[in-house]
């Protein structure tokens, strides 16, 4: 009788670990490099065009590229995308 009870709190606790260890260790650098890397895979371009500013109601705002040609990725404070902004005008969001 008690044991779904059991089950339930421990994995609620491993993830409440699991996002506390998350938000302990995201750095802002950790998650420039991730999208960077994304945006390598996506675009074909380098890495290093990419920068990190404060966003307006998400955590971080990834820009990548030249101006006119820029994608944008917006971060939540997990590290998670909440949208993305491509050159082509074509946006998506999660």
């Amino acid at each position: 009788m008690w044991l779904p009870l059991g089950v339930l709190v421990t994995c609620g606790a491993l993830l409440a670990f699991r996002y506390g260890w998350i938000d302990a260790n995201l750095t802002e650098t950790t998650a420039i490099e991730a999208y960077g890397r994304r945006y390598m895979r996506e675009a074909g371009a380098p890495a290093a065009d990419c920068t990190g500013v404060p966003g307006q109601g998400v955590w971080l705002v990834v820009r990548c590229g030249p101006e006119g040609a820029r994608w944008e990725y917006r971060v939540n404070r997990f590290g998670g995308l909440v949208e993305i902004t491509r050159p082509d005008g074509m946006g998506e969001g999660t």
